[in-house]
């Protein structure tokens, strides 16, 4: 085994394209780890705004939840909203007849990042975010259907033509609203436009911050015939002391929304309209 894994590097040092698709391969991988997650995309069931005169979360049916102005049904718990934060308080009979400890309040927003925070409660789980200025549950079922259903997302064949050398101009104290799904408009950071040649023509993208990494939302000619209509999302590597980085789009993957219909995708901004075909990444997902 030790010498497998020292003739593996001696190829990944001979061969950078080796090197490129053996990191594809990993990437292919996480990427159906990640929706299939805990927190992923494929076990969400509902996307509920909130209503400060619809504090109370009650069972309706064995297999509906519903914010309400009263008590109905079963109760499971009362969100209390204050002036900087959102709580959840489980109801007394419930945490009564339940034989593991279940916390009296917790904490659903601000959450310190996006696995945290959640209420656990039967087969389902649910968090809080943030769109805006409203606030919504992300609800889901940790026994959703989807996740057993699911099938392999089809991809382009690497193509290290669509791997090319850019140039990072970095933006200061300069933000954007960004339109989602939902008609919203969002603010985001800029970080920077990122120069770049492909089929020897010149293109730029705007870069976005998120979590500290930089983010781009693109659309380009294949959307609709071969890729998820609205666009596709990628990460770009931190530039080197001269500017230069990276744009590989073989690893540009679907949004959110080309697995639910409970997300708040953002849409590509018209800077980041290609007028070129992108044949790499993800493709549509069946």
């Amino acid at each position: 085994m030790k010498n497998f894994f020292i003739t593996l590097l001696f190829l990944i040092g001979l061969n950078p394209v080796f090197a490129q698709n053996l990191d594809f391969e990993t990437f292919r991988v996480q990427r159906a780890q990640e929706l299939l997650a805990e927190d992923g995309w494929l076990n969400l069931v509902g996307l509920e705004w909130f209503d400060e005169r619809l504090p109370y979360l009650n069972r309706t049916k064995n297999d509906s939840l519903l914010l309400s102005e009263r008590i109905e049904g079963k109760n499971i718990g009362t969100f209390q909203f204050r002036n900087d934060s959102i709580w959840f308080f489980f109801n007394q009979k419930i945490t009564k007849k339940i034989k593991r400890q279940l916390p009296a309040k917790i904490l659903q927003f601000p959450v310190v990042d996006y696995t945290s925070g959640g209420v656990y409660y039967d087969r389902w789980k649910w968090t809080v975010i943030k769109r805006g200025d409203k606030f919504a549950m992300r609800l889901r079922d940790l026994e959703h259907p989807a996740l057993s259903a699911f099938k392999p997302i089809p991809y382009f064949d690497y193509d290290s033509a669509f791997r090319v050398e850019a140039l990072f101009v970095p933006k200061f104290n300069e933000t954007m609203d960004i339109p989602n799904v939902l008609g919203q408009l969002v603010e985001w950071k800029v970080m920077g436009i990122v120069k770049f040649q492909l089929h020897g023509k010149a293109y730029e993208l705007t870069a976005l911050d998120e979590a500290g990494k930089f983010f781009v939302i693109f659309s380009d000619l294949t959307n609709e015939s071969e890729t998820y209509p609205i666009g596709r999302y990628l990460y770009v590597s931190y530039p080197d002391k001269n500017g230069k980085t990276i744009l590989d789009f073989n690893f540009a993957y679907n949004p959110p929304c080309a697995f639910t219909a409970f997300a708040t995708c953002p849409i590509p901004p018209k800077q980041n309209r290609l007028e070129t075909s992108i044949s790499a990444g993800e493709k549509i997902p069946k």
